[in-house]
Order: structure tokens, then C-alpha cells, then sequence
């Protein structure tokens, strides 16, 4: 029997970001197993994107009303599914209901901070009401376990997957000159830059680059992507590091994204809220060393063979950490490979598999 999913989501085809991209590959590789998929997303437009197979994604309907009417007209018409998935736990309520109106089973995906804290009281029903729950680490799995009703065999981890592509290679010289970066070392952080999440520590670092340019001179911060933060971190890095130690790149296009990989020295993201931290992994498979942030999920993406995690609110301790991670040369790549496509693919498959199996 074919799997049937109705996916209700923020976003996915025709967006970036973390969550998108995590859609992206759970979605694919559910099809590569035989499930038909069909998407409803908040954001993103598919138009003129070949899907994979099996896959189907509905345009993107603006407006919290609009879109829950849609998926409760969807999941009524477009039917039978044995499955509603929820791709955020926002938009829990909707799907519990959409489940309950077909007899659907439900399966809520939690990312990071938007479950850390506890929840309205509708949204809570909505998310003890799951007949599973992935979450992309342990961290976020702890932290959602501490306030929900669950029973822990409910909430399984299904962390995020780095693509193949990932991989050592040689830097390129040219993409160097293009973007002045000198002879480096070059600190690399790419992520979006929004007020709302300053905790990802651009400044921080910004703070510990005098530190590390007493030993390394030619030291630069690569900053890539965009955001309505970028002003006020320019402001930043101005007054701590220096008017020549940070170069912000703006948005990075996802086909130049391997050469900056390869490029950098040290990847550098002290974040404290990361609910996992794919960059980590995409980093450490081009064999770059990282450097992330305790708290959250990052521990699950940052183990001893690439790296090493610290408070980024201890600037000595950051510029030390950053110096060591220096001196230690690139990382493992074989570290990353449990998190290599096949293997999240496989995961997700059988994950699929037993929960339509439970319903039988």
C-alpha cells in the first residue's frame, strides 16, 4: 500500500532556510521510498521548479484563515491520506484538526526555539495531541520533553542531512581575489542576520577578533547572508574588530555556497539557540574545522572529530577556542557521513514505514 501524506508547512520548494531544506529532503526521500506527498505551503512558490516524483506542491496561500480553510477543504477533497504531517509547530491545531476530520494519523516536526518555551494552551493540546514527533536533535527533543505531555517513545530524532555535495575540494583562488579576502586565515559564518537572532553570535565573534588577529595579522570574519540586521552588525564590527577584520558578503547563492565552504579556515557560529545547525555539518564535510555555541541542539552537530562548542559570552574563552580550532588543521569529513543523505533517506523511510503500519 502506497503512503499517502497531506504536508502542511511554512515553507518549501521556491524558499531558503533551514526549515525549508529540511522539508526538502524529508519530502524526497519519503518519495524515493514510494509515499505520494502532496504540499501545502504559507511561503514558497513551486511554479516552474520540476519536483521530484510523487511530490505535488500546492501555491502558497498568505493569511492564517485562508490557509487553514485550504487544508481542511484539501484533506477532505484531495483524499484518502493516511497521514497529515505538520511542518511547524505554529500550524499544530490545523493539522490535529485536519487529522481528526479524515482520520488521518498526525506527525508534528519541531525544529528548535519555537517549542523551547511552553504554549498557548490550544497550540499544547494540538502538540500532545501527535501521534509522533520528530525533532532534529536531542537538545530540542529534551527541551520539548520537559514541559509537554508526551510519552517519550512519541518523540523520536530525526536530525537534519547534508547534502552530498559537501565535500573536500580545493579552494578557489579566484572566488578569494573576487571577494578581497587576503591570505587569511578566513573565519566563515553564513546565516541570515535578523534582529530577532542575535544569538547566533556574529558579534561575538566580532568581539574576539582582536584577540585572534594579535596572532594571526591577516585574519578576516567572512559574514555571508542577509537580513534586516545587517546595519547594526556593520556598526558592530566596526567598533570591536576594526574597519578591515569583517567582510560582509550579502546573500551567498546556493551554487557558490561549496567554494566559501572551501575557502575558509575555520567556520565560526557561537550560536546558543541552534535547534541543530546544518552549516556545522556542510562545513565539516568540505573538512572545515567549526567552532559553535553551547546551548540548544548544536552538540549534536559539532562532536570533538570537527570542532568544539564554548560560551560565546566568555570573549577570552571564544578567541582561545577559535586559535586552538586554528592550530588543529581541517576536520574528519567521515564524522559528517552518518548524516549523509543515504543515510537520513534510509531513517526516514522506516520511520514512515511503522508509524502507517501502527495504524493498521
Amino acid at each position: 500500500m502506497t503512503a499517502r501524506m497531506l504536508a502542511l508547512v511554512s515553507d518549501c520548494y521556491g524558499m531558503g532556510g533551514g526549515i525549508a531544506r529540511y522539508n526538502q529532503d524529508l519530502f524526497e526521500a519519503l518519495a524515493e521510498g514510494g509515499a505520494r506527498i502532496l504540499v501545502l505551503p504559507r511561503k514558497g512558490d513551486a511554479k516552474g521548479i520540476a519536483l521530484p516524483a510523487g511530490i505535488e506542491q500546492q501555491p502558497p496561500i498568505f493569511g492564517s484563515l485562508r490557509y487553514s480553510l485550504n487544508a481542511l477543504w484539501t484533506a477532505w477533497r484531495r483524499g484518502p491520506f493516511d497521514t497529515v504531517f505538520c511542518g511547524h509547530a505554529f500550524m499544530a491545531p490545523v493539522a490535529w484538526l485536519a487529522a481528526r476530520l479524515i482520520g488521518a494519523r498526525y506527525w508534528l516536526q519541531v525544529h528548535g526555539t519555537e517549542i523551547w518555551t511552553s504554549q498557548p494552551a490550544l497550540r499544547r493540546r494540538a502538540i500532545e495531541a501527535a501521534d509522533l514527533v520528530t525533532a532534529v536533535s536531542r537538545g530540542t527533543r529534551a527541551i520539548l520533553l520537559r514541559w509537554v505531555d508526551l510519552p517519550p517513545h512519541k518523540v523520536r530524532v530525526l536530525p537534519d542531512t547534508v547534502q552530498d555535495k559537501y565535500q573536500p575540494g580545493p579552494a578557489s583562488d579566484a572566488l578569494r581575489e573576487k571577494l578581497a579576502l587576503g591570505p587569511g586565515p578566513i573565519l566563515l559564518t553564513v546565516g541570515r542576520m535578523s534582529a530577532g537572532e542575535r544569538y547566533k553570535g556574529h558579534q561575538e565573534v566580532f568581539g574576539a577578533l582582536p584577540a585572534v588577529r594579535a596572532k594571526y595579522p591577516t585574519a578576516v570574519h567572512a559574514v555571508a547572508g542577509g537580513g534586516d540586521d545587517r546595519a547594526w552588525l556593520e556598526q558592530r564590527a566596526l567598533a570591536l574588530a576594526g574597519p578591515d577584520a569583517v567582510r560582509f558578503l550579502g546573500f551567498v547563492p546556493e551554487e557558490e555556497l561549496l567554494d566559501l565552504y572551501r575557502l575558509a579556515d575555520l567556520y565560526v557560529m557561537p550560536s546558543t539557540q541552534e535547534g541543530f545547525g546544518i552549516a556545522y555539518l556542510e562545513a565539516a564535510g568540505c573538512g572545515v574545522r567549526v567552532v559553535g555555541g553551547v546551548g540548544g541542539g548544536s552538540a549534536d552537530a559539532v562532536p570533538e572529530r570537527i570542532g568544539a562548542l564554548v560560551d560565546p559570552s566568555d570573549r577570552e574563552a571564544l578567541a582561545a577556542t577559535i586559535l586552538d580550532q586554528l592550530g588543529r588543521g581541517r576536520a574528519d569529513p567521515a564524522a559528517v557521513e552518518p548524516y549523509r543523505r543515504k543515510h537520513f533517506g534510509a531513517a526516514a523511510q522506516r520511520l514512515l514505514a511503522r508509524f502507517v503500519e501502527e495504524r493498521r
